[in-house]
């Protein structure tokens, strides 16, 4: 097999919050700690997995602030993205004022943006990281706002540094990809699953949710990659895909579940879901015993 020696693992990083709902921030940071013990190429701080929607400005500025210190700021990426250019432009001008090195914007969200709407807000967040390397994000599914990638090469000549495409596969990535038609710009999929696919296409690796739990699997995919070694990689794959399962494709509640597993206090969900019932809590801990 080819070799991979850029392929990167960026984690999407949880939110802790406590029975009530509260920033839990110690609990948070205790993650953060740990999980820095592994060699990530990076973290998404409040974005989906981190329940961003439902933080308040200040919340989520404090949890990424947390995360740059824990991380540094050359892996840490403070999310930014908010419904409206106005609230997006506000927390860049605040990210990049605390010391952000990187920043990621999701589309706008809730009103389906227009096209001019969309140019309008990557080139003012851009225009306001003043040069902080700024990286678009799209989720269609959560967000309704669409982007052809025709247009999504527009949107990289307002001056992003790099794309994250979530809810889509590989071959949807293949697509954008293609679409770039030689901007030399990072391309990251959200698929956890589809870490060596979305690689053989010409990504730059992923941004993983189920990562920032169970990083085991997914850090050896990654070296297998950069090896060009198949025989790891089959084994990798494997762990990964099985990673992905017992946590129900990244479900939160079955995230979390598992930072309980791994010593971390217990964390409550601010996003409208149900908890993790007893039944599936004692098969995630069997599924998951060998991923730790």
């Amino acid at each position: 097999m080819s070799t991979y020696p850029d392929a990167n693992l960026i984690s999407a990083v949880p939110t802790l919050f406590d029975s009530e709902g509260t920033l839990d921030l110690g609990a948070t940071k205790a993650a953060y700690a740990q999980l820095a013990q592994a060699p990530l190429d990076g973290v998404f701080v409040a974005g989906t997995t981190g329940e961003f929607t439902t933080l308040t400005d200040d919340e989520r500025l404090a949890v990424c602030a947390a995360a740059n210190d824990a991380f540094g700021p050359d892996r840490t990426y403070w999310h930014v993205g908010a419904a409206s250019r106005y609230q997006a432009a506000g927390l860049t001008q605040a990210a990049v004022d605390r010391g952000a090195r990187r920043l990621a914007a999701l589309t706008p969200h809730y009103y389906a943006a227009t096209e001019s709407a969309l140019l309008s807000y990557y080139e003012t967040l851009v225009a306001r990281s003043a040069g902080v390397p700024v990286y678009g994000y799209l989720f269609e599914a959560r967000t309704t706002t669409s982007v052809t990638p025709a247009l999504l090469a527009r949107l990289v000549d307002t001056g992003l540094a790099g794309v994250k495409i979530s809810g889509a596969g590989s071959a949807v990535v293949g697509r954008y990809l293609a679409a770039l038609d030689g901007r030399t710009v990072p391309v990251y999929s959200g698929a956890d699953g589809e870490f060596a696919e979305v690689v053989d296409l010409g990504a730059a690796g992923v941004v993983s949710g189920v990562s920032s739990a169970l990083p085991a699997p997914f850090l050896e995919v990654r070296d297998a990659l950069r090896a060009g070694d198949a025989a790891a990689l089959t084994v990798a794959r494997e762990r990964a895909r099985r990673a992905v399962a017992a946590t129900g494709q990244g479900n939160l509640a079955h995230l979390k579940a598992v930072l309980e597993l791994r010593g971390l206090p217990a964390s409550g969900l601010r996003a409208p879901l149900d908890p993790i019932s007893n039944e599936d809590r004692r098969a995630l801990e069997a599924d998951v015993a060998d991923l730790l």
